[in-house]
């Protein structure tokens, strides 16, 4: 059963960079709702706990916390949102993923996974990935601190995940 919620107007399909992704069957408009997260809410170390290949799928909803649903046996539907630099998806809120932007028919659904992650102060779990998304200013290697840089808190203020927009507002 799925613990999380995807928008009919969504698929899974294979995608040419990423193996898996989610693409729109339809055209999706600017704010549109596109996935709600749901699960179990972990200690960012309890990730090592999951079996390996879901290791990755966990969205961090505060500094110390994700949320997986632990008793999956393999990913759900919203697992397969990928990364990209140049992203038409951002947050809202800490659990729901919207369209930043007007997305076409066919598009595939990305988000920078900046807007979501962040250190976690006395975790040994350390997020890096290398990334080839093709946009012309690919960052290369996606980090854990990537939410610091000026120019994405410009680019993607108000897609931020509400824990990371709070780290935001205290240091400005």
């Amino acid at each position: 059963m799925e613990s999380s919620w995807l928008n009919p107007k969504l698929s899974v399909m294979v995608s040419e960079k990423h193996g898996k992704g989610i693409f729109a069957k339809t055209n999706i408009l600017k704010g549109e709702r596109l996935a709600i997260f749901g699960g179990d809410i972990l200690l960012i170390d309890e990730i090592d706990d999951l079996p390996e290949e879901l290791q990755e799928y966990p969205v961090q909803i505060e500094e110390r916390f994700v949320l997986y649903n632990k008793t999956l046996k393999k990913p759900d539907n919203t697992d397969f949102f990928n990364h990209s630099c140049d992203p038409n998806a951002g947050v809202n809120g800490q659990i729901f993923l919207v369209a930043v932007r007007d997305i076409n028919k066919g598009e595939e659904i990305t988000f920078d996974y900046a807007m979501t992650i962040s250190e976690s102060v006395g975790s040994n779990i350390v997020f890096e990935m290398d990334c080839n998304c093709g946009y012309e200013n690919c960052r290369k290697k996606i980090t854990e601190n990537d939410w610091k840089l000026p120019e994405l808190r410009e680019r993607y203020a108000g897609y931020f995940s509400q824990y990371i927009q709070d780290m935001i507002d205290k240091e400005e």
